[in-house]
């Protein structure tokens, strides 16, 4: 089996291949048998783990670091399992997590295009070789054809770009990933996965970063495709959409499993909700059986206690006396032995009902808090127009940023974060469409909204660095950052030194908190005993962004000022019911972008920026 990663897939070479695409790719599976894996250093993830993946569309879900992504390497022949087999077909297309946030290829890399550019280039400066033409081939239109394409699945850039300038196009396509918004990238590298003629799919998380339009096109794009997908996802709008739900599920020895439900998430929630209260059910009759063995066993023992003392009783001849005690022995332990048989039996029976029941861990937190009070000015923002941008200086990032010292609070008030259901209530605040003037005041919530590739992380980050004199924007932001309190900021993509450990990195966040405050406060974000002593590098998506978390909300005090930028980006959804309620006690600023709408209507927003 070849397994090909297609991270830059290749466009149709004609418009006839493009229609000559096969449709016979609605048979083709993955299927893995009696998989064992674990990570180096660390104990089993997977142990006899098994299933077929054939479904047009399966969603795969599970808690963060239940072994998603690692499941999906270990199908891609990234990963070797330690025994078992992994069966898939040889052209298979994979979009990792965040591709194209840290990236150095170019447009024409992505799509698998740069050589034959580099040829009609240098066909275009008067070289000639037949090692030129043979590159070539048939694609002399090929920019125009992966233009239309990029555009057709609603890829911004190509609709914008002037058609008639060649070199306009050329610089397009010689654009560095990391110069497009995320939405931006995921909506190329999709683009070009689509078109690649795969016998099955892989996307890891494929929503994150894209608007409600570009989701639109995805959901479409997706329907369509004429072989299976697997993919990895957290978005509730897409999971409802799926064919079937593939479940992995870690138990109490953090062992993954994986289960199959039939339908969308819906039914897969319905089925779930069924088996757990059928679950709860048969541990309460498993408790009453313990309990009721449990009063049978002192009742034997009650009666081989008047048994033995009424034997017992030296007012009979010695061989009698003799035969009836031994007897009297063996009824005892007859009796002992159903009883505590029939004992150990209801245990063992409510240990496995137990075992049926799914715990869901909490995620509690210590904030060091002290309320922002509501006249305080948190953020004012200006709006740059192309005829003002000169007067403000070279650097208009330049700003005012307040330096002030906040007072210990009196206590500290422990937080219990649990799941919540949605509020199906939305509060996105007032829009206000590019405000010549914007001043953010107290603990308001500010919500900043756009298209992908609008300027949302753009400004963001320049409120960010705000303070920072070195900063310069790549990227004009649509707003000046006249004033900024001090704030924490949590990018889209978390950069954490791969090479230290949970701990560490958290300990250099906050070089003044004792180690093990730190770790009590770790293991109530979830990362228990050694887990600390995890690399960064090693974190799940979800781990990562908790990471995040904990270096910023455990400093003392709490920054008053918090900045997010998609900050849903693979959670799984226990963790985004976390979040909000985190949110919810938060007394501080909280400035947010996120194109999360079910996440967004749950939590406070008492403004609205769009771009």
């Amino acid at each position: 089996m070849t397994h090909v990663l297609q991270p830059q897939a290749t466009f149709p070479r004609s418009a006839s291949s493009r229609d000559a695409r096969s449709h016979t790719h609605a048979a083709a599976h993955v299927s893995i048998a009696h998989l064992h894996f674990a990570h180096p250093t660390q104990p089993p993830l997977f142990a006899d783990l098994s299933a077929v993946f054939s479904a047009p569309l399966t969603g795969l879900i599970g808690d963060n670091g239940c072994g998603k992504t690692t499941l999906m390497k270990l199908i891609l022949g990234d990963l070797t399992p330690e025994s078992g087999s992994v069966v898939a077909p040889e052209r298979m297309a994979h979009l990792p997590q965040d591709l194209g946030l840290d990236r150095e290829q170019t447009l024409a890399e992505l799509c698998g295009i740069s050589e034959i550019l580099r040829a009609l280039q240098a066909v275009e400066s008067g070289e000639y070789s037949p090692e030129l033409y043979e590159v070539i081939g048939d694609n002399w239109d090929v920019e125009e054809r992966t233009l239309a394409t990029l555009a057709t699945y609603g890829f911004t850039p190509a609709t914008l770009v002037d058609r008639d300038n060649p070199e306009a196009i050329r610089a397009l396509f010689t654009r560095n990933m990391r110069s497009f918004s995320g939405g931006e990238a995921v909506i190329a590298a999709l683009a070009s996965l689509m078109v690649s003629d795969p016998e099955f799919i892989l996307l890891d998380e494929p929503t994150n970063n894209l608007d409600s339009a570009a989701k639109a096109q995805l959901f479409e794009t997706l329907e369509a495709l004429p072989c299976p997908a697997l993919i990895i996802s957290h978005d509730r709008d897409l999971l409802e959409r799926m064919n079937v739900i593939a479940e992995l599920h870690a138990d109490r020895q953090g062992l993954a499993h994986l289960r199959i439900f039939e339908g969308n998430y819906s039914t897969y929630r319905q089925a779930l909700d069924t088996e757990q209260q059928a679950a709860q059910r048969r541990v309460s009759e498993a408790k009453n059986r313990v309990r009721s063995a449990h009063r049978e066993w002192v009742q034997a023992q009650e009666i081989i206690s008047r048994n033995m003392s009424r034997v017992w009783k030296d007012d009979q001849p010695d061989t009698i006396l003799d035969l009836a005690k031994d007897a009297s022995r063996q009824a005892a332990a007859k009796l002992r032995g159903l009883r505590v048989g029939k004992q150990e039996q209801a245990q063992e029976a409510y240990q496995n009902a137990q075992d049926q029941v799914r715990i869901q861990e909490k995620i509690y937190a210590e904030l060091s808090q002290q309320p922002l009070p509501a006249g305080r000015k948190v953020l004012e923002l200006s709006r740059v127009d192309s005829a003002r941008a000169g007067s403000h200086g070279t650097n208009p990032q330049q700003v005012s940023r307040e330096t002030f010292t906040v007072q210990q609070p009196a206590k500290i008030d422990s937080l219990h974060f649990s799941p919540t259901e949605a509020n199906n209530e939305s509060q996105q605040g007032t829009p206000a469409e590019h405000p010549e003037h914007l001043i953010l005041s107290g603990p308001e919530h500010l919500r900043i909204t756009g298209a992908n590739g609008s300027g949302k992380t753009t400004l963001l980050e320049a409120i960010a660095h705000a303070g920072d004199a070195d900063y310069l924007s790549p990227v004009q932001p649509a707003y000046r950052v006249d004033y900024c309190i001090e704030g924490a900021y949590i990018p889209q993509r978390i950069a954490l030194d791969p090479e230290l450990t949970l701990l560490q990195s958290v300990q250099r966040a906050n070089p003044g908190v004792s180690e093990q405050h730190l770790r009590d406060q770790l293991a109530r974000l979830l990362f228990r005993r050694e887990s600390v002593h995890h690399k960064t590098g090693e974190l799940s998506g979800g781990e990562r962004f908790r990471a995040a978390v904990a270096q910023v909300l455990l400093a003392d005090p709490v920054p008053q000022l918090l900045m997010l930028d998609e900050p849903t980006n693979n959670l799984d959804i226990s963790s985004v019911d976390w979040l909000v309620q985190a949110l919810e006690a938060y007394t501080g600023a909280l400035i947010v972008v996120s194109h999360d709408e079910d996440f967004c209507r749950r939590i406070r927003i008492d403004r609205t920026l769009a771009l």
